[in-house]
């Protein structure tokens, strides 16, 4: 049973698969009513709740009475558990581990610069920081991946790169020079990847090669990175890794696993120790929550509204398609309606003849 020591740990290192409970982590459980009981303390809280589709009401309430874990792949749970401010270890441990490389965080940047404002909402979570070695790293965790995943990417990887040029530039003014340019990591873990990634399952990473076809060494700054967890999670059963133990803490809110998570990485339990805080702080969670919600109902609408138009689009080349066979057909109709119209004419003609001939006989 694997114990190692990472840089982010608990008072509970030691604990005992046999010692830990659900209960030992989230804290006692609760019956249905109590958490109800506190809920209505505020009655803009419950209102809220209230307006929760039911399935996701259900999820809320179990969390509230100590049943299961929380999803925290909304942004506003990730930014808490995973702040490169508060918390830059945890960043650091999970870019070591997908970077293949120890990182150190030197800065976090601002979230400025070029965004394409259409899916600007769709972006969950959204950090970028610089680490020591001056390259810089753009973290996102997608609800649903987006459509076009390649053409945004590479938009974004443009605008950070363009970023730290315009940033180099004005330093360094005269004595720039382009070898000062750091790569730039662009990282995308999607709950729902998007079909170009389903289509290649059981890969569940996927890791942007750069290469030219003469085999020249040519260095190239953008390194893009995809993650589907939900691949993830359908493939892979054992924590037998730090990244697995990552991939797992995002992917998974069932108690089974994230017991066997902490049992295999005890760091982890003081990641769920915070999450466990959202309990006593029903306004918190359900104002979170519900500015997550309304997230990814936009996201769903935005969503459904591309696939309505592409399928819209699709219909609109159908019918073309079928109106250009038809009026093909009925050009071909009206060329053979022309032909027999001739050949009735000329039988025609032939008959005049044939009875003036016979008049003049």
């Amino acid at each position: 049973m694997s114990k190692i020591t990472s840089e982010f740990t608990s008072d509970s290192l030691s604990e005992t698969l046999s010692e830990v409970t659900l209960s030992s982590v989230f804290g006692p459980p609760c019956t249905r009513d109590a958490a109800l009981t506190d809920l209505k303390k505020d009655p803009e809280t419950y209102m809220r709740f209230l307006t929760f589709p039911s399935e996701e009401q259900e999820k809320v309430m179990a969390f509230l009475t100590g049943q299961h874990g929380l999803k925290i792949t909304y942004d506003s749970f990730f930014q808490k558990i995973m702040s490169p401010i508060l918390h830059p270890e945890r960043l650091e441990s999970l870019l070591s581990e997908l970077l293949k490389q120890p990182v150190q965080i030197e800065r976090v940047l601002p979230r400025e610069g070029v965004r394409l404002s259409y899916e600007a909402s769709l972006i969950i979570m959204d950090i970028l920081v610089q680490l020591s070695d001056g390259s810089r790293v753009n973290v996102e965790i997608q609800k649903i991946g987006l459509r076009f995943p390649g053409e945004r990417s590479s938009c974004y990887a443009a605008d950070a790169i363009m970023r730290q040029y315009t940033e180099l530039k004005s330093i360094l003014k005269d004595k720039f020079d382009y070898r000062k340019m750091r790569p730039f990591y662009l990282i995308i873990l999607m709950e729902e990847s998007s079909r170009p990634f389903k289509e290649v399952a059981p890969h569940y990473i996927h890791t942007q090669v750069v290469h030219y076809d003469s085999g020249a060494k040519v260095t190239s700054l953008p390194q893009i990175r995809y993650i589907s967890l939900d691949t993830f999670r359908e493939t892979v059963h054992n924590i037998d890794n730090k990244l697995s133990a990552w991939l797992t803490f995002f992917s998974s809110d069932k108690p089974a696993d994230i017991l066997k998570l902490i049992d295999a990485y005890p760091e982890f339990r003081e990641l769920y120790a915070e999450i466990a805080e959202f309990r006593k702080n029903p306004k918190e969670l359900i104002g979170m929550y519900s500015e997550a919600l309304t997230i990814a109902d936009n996201n769903t609408v935005k969503l459904m509204i591309d696939d309505m138009r592409d399928e819209i689009i699709a219909q609109a080349n159908l019918i073309a398609a079928k109106n250009d066979e038809l009026a093909a057909k009925d050009n071909e109709l009206a060329a053979k309606d022309n032909e027999l119209a001739a050949r009735d004419n000329l039988i025609a003609q032939l008959m005049k003849e044939l009875e003036t001939q016979k008049s003049c006989t």
